[in-house]
């Protein structure tokens, strides 16, 4: 059931009411109003109560009971008291909450009492009249089926034999009634999913849910109902329509690309140990910073190749010399005419004569930018046997280290390979494609 008991509402129309009541006369020359002598005034009655708006109801109620002369014996009679009155409830909502613990109401209308014949004073005859009933009353509801009520009704008369005499000025013997009693409801609550809350206090009649979530289901227990939770088997936080925050960083798991580690939302989540702008999920290096551009790890040179692959670390290259710089366009087209003119005397490592020229400019080129490094591949011819060529390959390559570096090239931007007589640029068939395997290939880079 509802932690609380509520108002009568729309929903609960017709209540019944069960009372005790204390009878008071104000009649000529004495009166009983607020004196309470229990055993000779004692009363009761029934009840019926219809709810109108949340602050009317219409009251219709039956009073049996007795009025005397608490003073003399001269006075005595039963009376019964009809009256229909409208309550204006103060828990309306507007001024109470409709479920306040007590809920007070004023109450006016119109009635009618009859009093039964007298044998004194004077044998008097019965007497009947109409009235206008006024008072103020309060519920104190027990369960949602049960309520304590108690009112004052004050019954203004229009007679004034109701005690058989007329010697004052008071035209008129009114009588106060007080009742305490229980009111029952007529029916009972609509609870059509059976979760033991009324459907007209229930957002979810159909389906059976919990108080806290007004009556709609809640499977996973986070006060998130499961029509508005994106996580409805996972308790969750209401601000993030009930998913969880595992590592409580401010973003739901479902958007939190690292759930288990808390991290911050301009990572999605995750940390970045090295604080370069590259979270550790997505860095390659996540404990050195490095760049974006090259997955969270160094680039001291600022080419987009990271340190790690990068053969020139210091001088910005390109991706496609593995970090380093290009040789001018002009450097290549001079290399290549060196390279034509580079020849060597038959099965020999000796430079010939007229080459001296072509590397005394090669010199010149590798002595101007002496962050260019040099590679020098020896061929040769077919003649002789494969070993022999493989080594006279050799030989004549470093032949052309040996001038560079007497002319003062350091020998470390310099390296040597022999290829002998397997790759051939011409038919070894003639003497001018011998001539041309007999040959040092020339390439310059920066790596």
């Amino acid at each position: 059931m509802p932690d609380t008991t509520q108002a009568q509402t729309i929903e609960d129309k017709t209540w019944i009411s069960i009372f005790l009541s204390h009878n008071e006369i104000d009649a000529d020359g004495y009166t009983e109003m607020g004196k309470f002598n229990i055993p000779k005034d004692m009363g009761g009655g029934i009840a019926i109560d219809r709810y109108l708006s949340p602050s009317f109801d219409l009251n219709a109620g039956l009073y049996l009971g007795r009025v005397d002369n608490e003073f003399t014996a001269q006075f005595s009679k039963y009376m019964i008291n009809t009256n229909i009155t409208a309550e204006y409830k103060f828990a309306n909502g507007y001024i109470v909450e409709e479920d306040a613990a007590i809920q007070p109401f004023l109450l006016g209308g119109l009635g009618y009492a009859w009093f039964e014949k007298g044998s004194v004073p004077n044998n008097s005859p019965a007497v009947s009249t109409v009235t206008i009933p006024f008072g103020a009353g309060f519920d104190i509801p027990l369960s949602d089926n049960v309520s304590f009520t108690a009112k004052s009704v004050y019954n203004r008369t229009f007679e004034d034999g109701i005690d058989g005499y007329d010697y004052d000025d008071q035209s008129h013997d009114d009588v106060l009634i007080h009742t305490i009693g229980l009111k029952f409801r007529l029916g009972k609550v609509e609870d059509s999913d059976k979760d033991g809350i009324r459907d007209s206090e229930d957002a979810c009649p159909t389906v059976m849910g919990t108080i806290a979530t007004n009556g709609c289901p809640d499977r996973d227990g986070d006060t998130v109902i499961d029509s508005e939770d994106r996580c409805p088997n996972q308790a969750g936080l209401v601000e993030f329509q009930g998913c969880p925050d595992t590592d409580a960083d401010g973003l739901a798991n479902y958007e939190d690309q690292c759930p288990n580690i808390a991290g911050s939302k301009e990572f999605n989540g995750c940390m970045d140990s090295d604080n370069d702008g590259v979270s550790d999920k997505a860095d390659q290096c996540p404990n050195v910073a490095g760049t974006v551009a090259t997955n969270g790890c160094p680039d001291s040179d600022g080419d987009k190749v990271r340190n790690a692959v990068d053969a020139c670390p210091n001088t910005k290259g390109t991706m496609q010399n593995e970090g380093c710089p290009a040789v001018k366009a002009e450097i290549e087209k001079e290399v290549n005419l060196i390279f034509n003119n580079i020849y060597f005397a038959t099965d020999k490592a000796q430079i010939h004569e007229s080459s001296m020229e072509s590397l005394d400019k090669l010199y010149t080129i590798l002595e101007d930018d002496k962050e260019l490094n040099l590679h020098l591949a020896g061929h040769a011819d077919s003649r002789d046997t494969k070993e022999y060529n493989m080594q006279l390959s050799i030989d004549r390559a470093n032949a052309v280290k040996q001038y560079l570096v007497s002319k003062g090239i350091d020998s470390s931007r310099i390296e040597t390979e022999g290829y002998g007589e397997t790759k051939p640029i011409a038919s070894n068939t003639s003497k001018d494609g011998k001539t041309r395997n007999r040959r040092v290939e020339l390439t310059l880079s920066y790596n």
